[in-house]
C-alpha cells in the first residue's frame, strides 16, 4: 500500500497548483485535481484510477449550529466529482475544500486518504459512477485540454522541487480511528461527524 506521506506530498503539491493556475476557484476543480493526484502517483510507479461519480459529505458550521450533507456539482465533466483510487483506497481533496464553497462559515475538514477496507461513516458518501485507470487528456474538451496540459506540467515541476511545506491540513481521515483521535483532540468536524453517526438518518445536529 502506498505511503500516507507520499499522498499527502502528492496532495500538497497538487493544491498548490491548483491555487496558482485557478486561484478564484481551485476548489471547484476536482476534475483537474484528480489527473493532478493519478499523474504524479503513476509517475511514482503505483497504479491508481480516476473515478467519477457522486459525492457528499458532513459539513457543519464553526458555531456547530448548522450542519447539511454537501457536495460538488462539476462544470468540467460528465460526472458532479471526481477523485482517486488506489490500492483499496480513495483519496481526494474534495473533503478538504468542501468548506470554501459552504453555504455558511464552516468548521475546517481533513484531506482523504480513506481505506476502503473499512465501513466510511454516514457523513462520507462516495458513489462510484465510471473508473478511468488510463485517463488520456486527449479525450477530454478542448478548453479543458488547454488548462490540463499546464497543469499537469505545473504539477510535475513542483514534485521535482524539495517539499516546502510537506503537510496539507491537520491531519488525513485515513481510517475510523482516525476520527477517533481527531475527536479526542477537539477537531469540530470529526466530533460532529461522530454526533452524526449515531442519529437518525432524517436529522441532522443543527
Amino acid at each position: 500500500m502506498v505511503d500516507a506521506a507520499v499522498v499527502e506530498r502528492v496532495l500538497c503539491v497538487v493544491d498548490r497548483c491548483l491555487k496558482g493556475q485557478f486561484p478564484d476557484d481551485y476548489y471547484k476543480r476536482c476534475l483537474y485535481a484528480s489527473f493532478g493526484v493519478h499523474s504524479l502517483l503513476r509517475a511514482l510507479g503505483h497504479s491508481p484510477a480516476v473515478v467519477g461519480g457522486n459525492f457528499l459529505a458532513f459539513v457543519v458550521s464553526r458555531d456547530q449550529r448548522q450542519a447539511s450533507m454537501q457536495g460538488y456539482a462539476s462544470e468540467s465533466g460528465e460526472h458532479s466529482h471526481y477523485w482517486v483510487e488506489l490500492d483499496g483506497s480513495i483519496i481526494d481533496l474534495g473533503t478538504y475544500y468542501l468548506p470554501v464553497g459552504s453555504s455558511f462559515l464552516s468548521s475546517e475538514m481533513p484531506v482523504l486518504f480513506w481505506d476502503t477496507g473499512y465501513r466510511m461513516p454516514k457523513g462520507l458518501k462516495y458513489v462510484p459512477e465510471a473508473r478511468y485507470a488510463s485517463p488520456e487528456v486527449a479525450h477530454l474538451e478542448p478548453h479543458i485540454i488547454e488548462k490540463m496540459v499546464p497543469f499537469l506540467a505545473a504539477c510535475h515541476a513542483r514534485m521535482g522541487q524539495p517539499p516546502v511545506k510537506p503537510k496539507i491540513g491537520k491531519w488525513l481521515v485515513t481510517t475510523p480511528s482516525s476520527i477517533q483521535r481527531a475527536a479526542s483532540k477537539g477537531d469540530l468536524w470529526a466530533r460532529a461527524v461522530i454526533r452524526y453517526e449515531t442519529m437518525p438518518a432524517e436529522r441532522l445536529p443543527i
